[in-house]
């Protein structure tokens, strides 16, 4: 039996479906990965605590030379008073690059580079 074999051709591109294809691979395309906010600890043995509140568990501390990689935040929690005598309601999550320890940290005892 012979069987005859047909193969499809394909029209070739015009440049302006190329152009069209990569500006839509640039559009949809995943995003540039942006380099995380990093910090230090302003004091030692900085709490980091479990939950946005100084009467949450400690999981670890920071001290200054440890370094952070900032996570997250949680603004309007608890008001902590701070070394300075200002007052700050806001949180953030952090990592500590040294222990590996993450928790919320009073912005009181951080900051960022």
């Amino acid at each position: 039996m012979n069987t005859q074999r047909t193969t499809a051709k394909t029209a070739p591109m015009t440049t302006a479906a190329v152009l069209t294809l990569t500006i839509l691979g640039t559009v949809f395309s995943s995003p540039a990965t942006a380099t995380p906010r990093q910090g230090d600890f302003t004091a030692t043995g900085v709490k980091i605590h479990e939950s946005y509140s100084t009467t949450s568990s400690a999981r670890g501390h920071g001290n200054p030379g440890d370094g952070y990689t900032w996570m997250g935040g949680q603004a309007n929690a608890e008001a902590v008073p701070c070394p300075d005598g200002s007052v700050k309601d806001h949180w953030t999550y952090v990592h500590n690059n040294r222990t590996g320890v993450e928790g919320y940290v009073s912005d009181c005892f951080i900051r960022e580079y």
